[in-house]
């Protein structure tokens, strides 16, 4: 198997980070895949060498870093910034804008700016692998891929593990604070989980999607939402609610619904994730874990893959 070189800079080294390190170094070479991280860069500064632990070696910034070594991709495991994008959206600019590959879990930046960092991708023929923003390493963007030539005509989906986690629990006997409790006892909930419980976190992904699989231009400002922080234990009696994230293009919504045992989302409990996609052909049902650091780095890593066989 003929191996492809890369050189590449990551923005963020948390759990996924590291994560993604450890598979480029345990699966690269099965995949043909041979990546030199050349620079890390956080918010206390830049790391100009592959290391497991985070060691400051110079000052500066992700445009920095950026020049001092002009990778061939960026590899973006940072925290999302929904009110700019910012540091993300810069770096995304000046990448693309070089033609440097980008690949990312940060939705914050595709949540704001699809139309945008898309046409600049384009302009510079470089790629922007997003795998891991949507289902995390579950493939719902790269299936989306293999779809091309089927008009895709609505997208329903579970696309938040955290509240669909807590709606289970509540069917089963818990109250909403009981059941946010454990969920945030078991890692599922952070000790802030407004963007899980709000809808936001699943209207970010749902705009994601939407924009890739029908070609629009939508901002996470253009798709309506709701939680579930008003549901009770009482309205739940003999019913099934699930947070359910529907698109049909311009309109989309994502809102906590009643669903029957005839839908193929009934079934998907837990902090598992699902995506029902409706095209013009057919109808095509995907279910699996859509978070956790493996996951998302197996997300990053199948997009760095695909990048170097140009199917990205």
């Amino acid at each position: 198997m003929t191996s492809v070189s890369l050189r590449a800079m990551f923005l963020g080294y948390g759990n996924v980070g590291k994560a993604l390190r450890k598979m480029i170094k345990e699966r690269g070479e099965k995949t043909g895949l041979n990546v030199k991280i050349e620079a890390v860069v956080n918010r206390s500064g830049i790391m100009l060498e592959d290391s497991d632990n985070f060691i400051k070696n110079k000052e500066g910034g992700p445009i920095d870093a950026l020049n001092m070594t002009n990778p061939d991709v960026i590899i973006d495991v940072s925290s999302a910034n929904y009110e700019s994008g910012e540091p993300s959206l810069s770096l995304y600019r000046e990448a693309l804008s070089r033609g440097i590959h980008v690949v990312t879990a940060n939705k914050a930046p595709l949540a704001l700016r699809y139309g945008e960092i898309m046409d600049l991708a384009k302009k510079h023929s470089a790629s922007v692998g997003f795998q891991a923003t949507v289902m995390s390493g579950t493939p719902s963007i790269n299936l989306l891929r293999l779809m091309r030539g089927l008009k895709i005509v609505k997208i329903r989906g579970i696309l938040n593990g955290t509240t669909n986690y807590i709606l289970t629990r509540m069917h089963q006997g818990l109250e909403y604070d009981q059941a946010l409790k454990e969920a945030q006892a078991l890692g599922y909930a952070e000790t802030n989980p407004e963007h899980d419980v709000n809808g936001f976190d699943a209207a970010a992904k749902l705009t994601i999607l939407t924009n890739f699989a029908m070609g629009l231009n939508l901002s996470i400002k253009d798709v309506v939402f709701s939680g579930i922080e008003n549901i009770r234990k009482s309205s739940l009696k003999d019913k099934k609610v699930k947070l359910i994230a529907y698109s049909e293009g311009r309109f989309a919504k994502v809102s906590p619904e009643e669903i029957t045992k005839e839908d193929p989302l009934y079934n998907v409990e837990g902090v598992m994730n699902a995506l029902d996609i409706h095209s013009d052909i057919q109808e095509v049902v995907i279910m699996g874990p859509g978070a956790g650091p493996q996951n998302a780095a197996f997300g990053l890593f199948s997009d760095i893959v695909l990048i170097t066989k140009g199917l990205i």
